[in-house]
């Protein structure tokens, strides 16, 4: 893994330019994830006992009260065996295999490390009708693609972030597709249909208004949603039975999304995995109370470590119970939650600077918005008040743009953890490398700006139909998720499963699993995800190495060799392998 020449410039003519699609920002500004705790330890009883293991054939949807033995649950009915799975069993030969299979990988011949498992070739009835949604030749997929206000439509315009709906909708279509295209959709076609929110994102009576309206649609799935409304819209389709990807971002506690399993799936963390993400690299950090303030400045410096929490919440609060449930797995001395309410935020940012600075905080966690830390920054400094930051990757806090906004007095002190990706030449992201392959050399997504939001959920979608079988169901779509060994990992590509496979306790409905240790460093001058040329990025130790909850690398805070600031050239070792487009494809001449 290469870092990029830190004083190097580009030249393109996009106002996206290098590091891939600037509206993730915004649209993920609408899915604020909240965590609301930090600590050590694990998600046992009080007596810290696991509970007694269970086998993942036994699957009780929406259980997180036993530690699940972690694996791929076996197929049931007419699911399908995979080839690793045959090739185990010495029963390769018992099946037939398409074309698209790679024996070598056992995975379909696509260049993507989200390459899925090979499945044998479908012959016969499929079973017509097998849920709501669902015929024998088709599939139909609602996708929540509402029309932009005009304020919001001006602020995204600014940003170069104007894709519009029937460019998301195409977008979404092209890669759906793509992933189709090799994959086993036993003898039916995806239907995909757009469907035009009627109120904002944090309304919850439209949002249940709007997922009665698309009930009547009768989906199998649906593909994204309101992300502030409390869980409401995920809610009424699971009452239903429906399954929605994406329709909450992480912005429900992990209880009430599991009570809504198995319909609801999201591609970002949930609060309590990053809090156990976090836990895991505190401990290794060996950021406690335990130790000094080392980074701290000023007459925090060398103080015994006292940590003060500051997280996002919503009105009224759904975090309390993720509060209780982590309340005492840390030593925190200050909890403090605000509202993601713009034109209050910097008085809010004062008052609890000025209440950490008298309680004599050395060390601020901060879980929320990118906004506040400009204020929080600001009014720290402004103070002369200089605690160590600590970010949890949040909503991308992550970002090198977004740390330029904050007060770089500050974020010489700034350090944590990320889930996102190591920033890379946008010619190099997987989804641009993918739709190329598949679509010709020189083409873009439709939504140009908004590809790497909306690639995720055909992705994932594709994957639990391709291993739900022919008896297609939200049961057999989920145990088809459960069943596809954790994919990606590299520096560029997170880890992505779901089900139980060791990382997190019982059944996991969200997508990322890991995290890279970064720090702050404001003197590199590279182009940030706009491609605006500036000073300050995010390093990422250990050459953006990924971990786990359950294995931490050493921590290699401010020492910048082996680190990695921004891609521009994949390690051998993050290539997947190349293969032609498929038959019928159109770079294939389809």
């Amino acid at each position: 893994m290469l870092p990029a020449d830190d004083g190097g410039s580009g030249d393109r003519s996009t106002t996206l330019r290098r590091y891939g699609p600037l509206a993730l920002i915004v649209v993920l500004l609408l899915a604020v994830g909240a965590v609301v705790g930090i600590g050590g330890g694990g998600d046992d009883g009080e007596d810290g006992d696991a509970a007694e293991a269970a086998s993942p054939d036994d699957l009780e949807w929406g259980d997180n009260d036993v530690d699940v033995e972690p694996g791929a649950p076996d197929p049931v009915g007419r699911m399908p065996i995979t080839y690793a799975e045959a090739e185990e069993a010495g029963e390769v030969d018992d099946h037939t295999w398409p074309d698209s299979c790679d024996p070598e990988t056992g995975r379909l011949k696509m260049p993507s490390h989200l390459a899925l498992p090979c499945v044998p070739e479908f012959e016969g009835d499929n079973g017509g009708a097998t849920y709501q949604g669902v015929t024998e030749d088709s599939i139909k997929i609602v996708f929540y693609a509402p029309e932009q206000s005009a304020d919001l439509a001006a602020l995204l315009g600014t940003m170069g972030a104007n894709d519009t709906a029937e460019q998301r909708t195409e977008t979404v279509e092209d890669y759906m597709e793509l992933y189709t295209s090799l994959s086993e959709m036993y003898g039916r076609e995806l239907e995909l249909v757009r469907f035009a929110a009627s109120g904002a994102a944090n309304d919850p009576v439209a949002s249940v208004s709007d997922a009665q309206d698309i009930l009547a649609m009768e989906p199998f799935i649906v593909i994204g949603g309101p992300a502030l409304d409390r869980g409401a819209f995920a809610q009424e389709l699971a009452n239903a039975g429906v399954i929605c990807y994406g329709c909450t971002g992480s912005a429900v506690p992990d209880s009430m999304a599991l009570e809504m399993a198995p319909y609801v799936w999201n591609p970002l963390p949930s609060p309590n995995q990053i809090l156990d993400l976090l836990d895991a690299w505190v401990e290794a950090l060996g950021a406690d109370t335990e130790t000094v303030a080392e980074l701290a400045g000023g007459d925090l410096q060398g103080r015994a470590r006292k940590i003060g929490v500051i997280h996002f919440e919503q009105d009224p609060p759904v975090f309390e119970e993720t509060s209780r449930e982590r309340a005492d797995m840390a030593d925190v001395a200050i909890r403090e939650s605000y509202i993601l309410d713009i034109a209050n935020l910097p008085t809010k940012a004062a008052e609890l600077i000025a209440q950490y600075k008298a309680e004599g905080i050395t060390t601020i966690v901060f879980l929320g918005d990118p906004i506040m830390p400009i204020y929080l920054t600001r009014a720290a400094t402004e103070a002369d008040y200089f605690p160590e930051w600590i970010f949890t990757g949040t909503v991308l806090t992550d970002t090198n743009m977004f740390g330029r906004q904050y007060d770089q007095e500050q974020m010489v002190r700034a350090f944590g953890i990320s889930q996102l990706a190591a920033p890379v030449d946008q010619d190099l992201q997987e989804y641009i490398r993918l739709y190329r392959w598949y679509f010709g050399e020189d083409t873009m997504p439709p939504a140009a700006n908004q590809y790497g939001v909306l690639a995720p959920p055909a992705v994932w979608v594709a994957a639990g139909l391709h291993m739900a079988g022919p008896d297609l169901t939200p049961e057999t779509f989920a145990r088809g998720l459960f069943r596809i060994p954790p994919l990606g990992g590299g520096a560029t590509t997170p880890q992505v499963s779901f089900g139980n496979w060791g990382f997190f306790p019982a059944y996991d409905y969200q997508a990322i699993d890991d995290a890279s240790e970064i720090w702050w460093d404001p003197d590199v001058e590279a182009e940030d995800e706009r491609g605006v040329m500036g000073k300050g990025v995010w390093r990422r130790s250990n050459n953006g190495a990924r971990f786990t909850a359950d294995e931490v690398p050493e921590t290699r805070l401010f020492e910048e060799e082996d680190t990695v600031t921004v891609v521009d050239e994949l390690d051998p070792a993050d290539l997947p392998p190349d293969y032609p487009p498929p038959e019928g494809s159109p770079a294939a001449g389809g």
